[in-house]
């Protein structure tokens, strides 16, 4: 699940493994993706498809012959233990592809992960406001985008620039949402 868009910009917030939406709807998107690949002509392989929830039922946004990018890959071998690069290699061999999947309780518990947007414009100082993150508890990752004396643009003034990809483990999909969130929120990144 992703999260709302920084508006006007569109600009990715957050997202979150395994689905926090009922099975059914996870099912109609699950289907859309499915049946989309398959009118494209595809038999085999790693996609990364994209498509909105809405009122008038699921929306396909993309589809990409490829692995997703930024933590994907990392996702989806902590939740489901499945490494995306061995499916993709396996697909290009002939090896047919079927990893396991539970049902339910993933064998990783869940992951949330974000990239923290500049609030506003200007120069980052320092990277001090991440120091908070190094060693705690349910930490995976804490990667700056950027470095001290960077200038960033916050949404007054355009697309915002995304300053630290952050990614949370924890035993439930809400729960590592939560977790995120809340760390997200504590940061205060020195822009002026």
């Amino acid at each position: 699940d992703s999260g709302p868009t920084l508006e006007p910009y569109f600009n990715e917030t957050w997202a979150v493994c395994p689905s926090l939406l009922p099975s059914s709807k996870q099912k109609l998107l699950k289907d859309l993706a499915t049946d989309t690949v398959k009118c494209l002509g595809f038999k085999d392989g790693v996609f990364h498809v994209e498509a909105k929830l809405t009122s008038h039922g699921p929306q396909l946004i993309e589809v990409n012959a490829r692995m997703g990018g930024g933590p994907v890959h990392e996702t989806n071998l902590r939740v489901w233990g499945i490494d995306l690069v061995e499916e993709t290699l396996f697909a290009c061999v002939g090896i047919p592809s079927r990893p396991f999947i539970p049902s339910r309780n993933p064998p990783g518990g869940a992951i949330a992960y974000c990239d923290v947007n500049a609030k506003k414009s200007g120069i980052l100082q320092s990277m001090d406001f991440l120091k908070i993150l190094k060693g705690k508890d349910g930490v995976v990752s804490a990667k700056p985008h950027l470095g001290a004396g960077a200038e960033v643009v916050g949404p007054q003034d355009g697309l915002p620039t995304w300053l630290v990809e952050i990614i949370v483990q924890r035993p439930t999909a809400q729960a590592a949402l939560d977790y995120l969130l809340e760390l997200e929120n504590s940061l205060d990144p020195p822009i002026v």
